[in-house]
Order: C-alpha cells, then sequence, then structure tokens
C-alpha cells in the first residue's frame, strides 16, 4: 500500500492539498519511474529545461505523480521535467494521486492534456510488443526524414510532426491489421508513387522541400488515405 510512502513525504505535504514541496535529497531517494502508457521523452528538450531551472533555482512547474499497487510511484505527467533534474539541487514540487489505477490514471492524462495532441499509442490500451514496433517504425522515419519534421502542434504541409505520425502510423495499423513492417514497407512505396503524382497544385517552395527530402507523403493532404494502401 500507499501508506508507508504517504508518511515518509508527510513533512513536505503543502497544507491539506496532494501537493508537496520535496526537498531534492528526499525526492532522490524515491523511486520514480515513467508510466508505462506514456510516450518516449524528446531527450533534445531536457538541456534546455535542465538550463532554465538551475538559472532561476526552482521548478519549472510541478511532477504529475501516482502510486499504482503493485508498481510503486509513476510519472504520468512531466517527464521531461523529472530527467532534467538530474544534477540540481532544488524543492521538487509534485502533485501525487495516491492508490490510483491505470484507468483512473488514463482519465487524469486526458483532463492535464485536454488542449494538447496526445497520440491515440498513448492513451489507449495497446500491446507492449505492438506498442514497441510502432514506436520503433516512427523513429525510422524521423530518422529517414528529419529534415521535414515540425516541432508545431499543427504542422503545414508538407511537413509532419512526432504525434501526427504516431497516430497516423497507428491507425493505418489498426485499420489495415497488417504487421508493422509490412505497413511501413506500403507507406515507403506509398511514398515513391506519390513523387510521380501531378504537382501543378504545390506551390514551388513545396516543391523543393520534397525533392529535397524525398518525402511526398503529406505534399497533397496532412494525412494518410487508407484505401491507397489496401
Amino acid at each position: 500500500m500507499s501508506a508507508a510512502i504517504q508518511h515518509y513525504l508527510a513533512p513536505f505535504r503543502v497544507l491539506f492539498t496532494n501537493v508537496y514541496a520535496i526537498p531534492m535529497e528526499k525526492f532522490r531517494t524515491l523511486d520514480v519511474k515513467p508510466w508505462k502508457y506514456n510516450r518516449p521523452p524528446d531527450m533534445t528538450r531536457i538541456p534546455e529545461i535542465h538550463d532554465w531551472m538551475k538559472e532561476f533555482g526552482r521548478m519549472d512547474g510541478v511532477l504529475n505523480l501516482a502510486y499504482i499497487q503493485g508498481e510503486g510511484l509513476v510519472c504520468f505527467e512531466g517527464n521531461h521535467r523529472r530527467l532534467a533534474l538530474d544534477g540540481l539541487d532544488i524543492p521538487v514540487f509534485a502533485d501525487i494521486v495516491w492508490d490510483a489505477t491505470h484507468e483512473s490514471l488514463a482519465h487524469e492524462f486526458r483532463r492535464l492534456n485536454k488542449s494538447v495532441c496526445v497520440p491515440d499509442l498513448y492513451v489507449a490500451e495497446t500491446p507492449a510488443t505492438l506498442r514497441l514496433e510502432l514506436e520503433d517504425a516512427v523513429a525510422e522515419f524521423r530518422k529517414k526524414y528529419s529534415s521535414m519534421e515540425s516541432t508545431s502542434g499543427r504542422p503545414q504541409r508538407p511537413n509532419y510532426n512526432r504525434d501526427k505520425l504516431t497516430d497516423e502510423i497507428t491507425r493505418l495499423q489498426k485499420e489495415l491489421v497488417v504487421p508493422v513492417g509490412e505497413l511501413m514497407s506500403r507507406i515507403y512505396a506509398l511514398n515513391e508513387y506519390y513523387a510521380g503524382n501531378d504537382k501543378s497544385k504545390l506551390t514551388e517552395k513545396m516543391r523543393q522541400k520534397c525533392e529535397a527530402s524525398g518525402l511526398w507523403l503529406f505534399a497533397w493532404s496532412s494525412s494518410i488515405a487508407t484505401k491507397d494502401l489496401q
């Protein structure tokens, strides 16, 4: 049960809330893991967050933690901040949900991210092996077409961003019910097919970007039509 950890953290509780101001030396003794449904962290963001907290000597926001029976403490929101704390000596502010379930955390996660697009892969029950295969497929695609990746929540054609790409590949795998490897082969073949399409409706800038990168999938639409992969 969570009683032992609650007792351990009781001196750092903020009044009658579930928010805790935990000294760094105490926080380091907690075995906090990322929630199993979280997307992999974007490691390129962590140095910037670390430098900001080091410069101002305080946390950037709070960590959303939860205690799950049999798993212990997990961080379900704020893992970039959690990783960026490494090497710092500042109080850690954490909002902790005690004795949570995966179902209740999924609800809380959606509530916290209601204005942010989160890929279905990370808010739906997906078999662990399939999830890893989908993550690997996304990583391979991003590496292959890194110059076309956008950090915008709403990338302009012909660009894409990580989360929308994850949603597209996850959706297509569910709709086509094919192995991830076969799906990616179809997607890459479709990209080659699109390269031969009529480009008269594309701007000169779009054509140049697609020709330079070799990526045509999102030149005409921000989504991939399932029927084109059948």
